[in-house]
């Protein structure tokens, strides 16, 4: 079970990096189900991908780190201690990672608000 845990873990991670590039480039339009949603991305699609496309690469480089990680935990198939611990790791380093990618997504949107229209 800890195995299956770890390549769930290793998908998720890359599919949170995808679905953020999804719609950083406009594949994905603001919606109420996937991307980084709050309330300064999803004012328009301007802020909703700018907001995106600032998270890109901590997403990606997290998703990748924290998918990484979570595989190397297969390596230890024998060690359930290891594995569980790695899979821990890989979900802190997730969670730094989406938290630390909305506040750089709001940063940018509320830029991208500002640019179009200045603030009173």
């Amino acid at each position: 079970m800890l195995i299956f845990s770890l390549v769930l873990l290793a998908a998720c991670s890359l599919g949170i990096a995808a679905a953020n590039h999804a719609c950083a480039t406009g594949r994905i339009k603001v919606n109420a189900l996937v991307g980084i949603r709050t309330a300064q991305t999803m004012v328009s699609e301007r802020t909703w991908q700018a907001g995106h496309r600032a998270a890109v690469q901590p997403l990606w480089v997290s998703g990748i780190a924290a998918a990484a990680i979570s595989l190397a935990g297969l390596l230890f198939l024998d060690e359930p201690n290891t594995q569980v611990v790695m899979s821990l790791l890989a979900c802190a380093l997730l969670l730094v990672a989406v938290l630390y990618g909305t506040k750089v997504a709001n940063t940018a949107a509320l830029e991208a608000l500002d640019a179009k229209e200045p603030r009173r």
